[in-house]
């Protein structure tokens, strides 16, 4: 389900953004003034629309951040009813740092009175958002609006409730192109045989989360589940 999300998140790329709606299409100057919150927010959503118009894209719908998300639970059955950011993190699986973050994980963003925002980690430290008004759906670095933007995580569950299928469908985007193999490990660290879990042979596919300091935070598919750690980033080749 995972590999199905993100291919969805990425099909809106370059889709608007309107407040309450979830995938319209049938968008119109008329249909953007009902919906949006003031004439000054209808405006702006209309620009952006007639923009990507112009742009001659042949696709565009209509989302808010959660409309975004929610549009593909209800459609696949993981979510009964609509709900707001808020609601999204509510039922999620509080993630408390970003680097535990999986691609399919919500970040949220919260103003220190409540969740105002939502996006989904897609993996590589990049992020596909709702953004606003101006922008409409677009893929990002999770830092590049500011370091502390995205604030909250959250997983919600369905979503990984089969670990094995969950798996076999990261998209692989890294492979080792060393001698041997590499080792993965707990955490990034060279040294102390203990911190070993397992190891990435040559040859072998491996999706990366994120490369800091040298050291890749990678997810390796196993007979059945995953195994996650961190391996020396010098000898992997993206795929192409």
């Amino acid at each position: 389900m995972i590999r199905q999300f993100i291919a969805y998140l990425k099909n809106q790329l370059g889709s608007i953004y309107v407040w309450g709606a979830q995938g319209e299409t049938a968008i119109t100057e008329a249909w953007i003034k009902k919906r949006e919150t003031s004439a000054i927010n209808a405006q702006r959503a209309i620009a952006l629309w007639k923009k990507r118009v112009a742009e001659g894209k042949s696709y565009i719908a209509a989302f808010d951040c959660s409309g975004l998300i929610v549009y593909f639970l209800m459609k696949n059955n993981l979510l009964k009813s609509d709900t707001s950011s808020r609601g999204l993190f509510e039922l999620c699986k509080e993630i408390k740092t970003r680097d535990k973050l999986m691609p399919g994980d919500f970040v949220f963003r919260h103003n220190g009175t409540k969740i105002h925002h939502v996006g989904v980690y897609i993996g590589d430290g990049q992020v596909i958002e709702a953004k606003g008004r101006d922008d409409g759906v677009v893929q990002q670095g999770i830092d590049q609006s500011g370091k502390g933007y995205w604030n909250r995580y959250g997983r919600f569950e369905p979503l990984f409730e089969d670990e094995e299928e969950t798996a076999q469908n990261f998209p692989a985007d890294y492979v080792y192109d060393g001698v041997t193999y590499v080792n993965l490990r707990k955490t990034p660290t060279s040294a102390d045989s203990y911190n070993i879990i397992g190891k990435v042979d040559r040859g072998e596919e491996i999706l990366v989360l994120n490369i800091e300091n040298g050291w890749a935070d990678a997810v390796k598919k196993m007979e059945k589940g995953y195994l996650r750690g961190y391996c020396y980033a010098a000898w992997l080749k993206k795929k192409t």
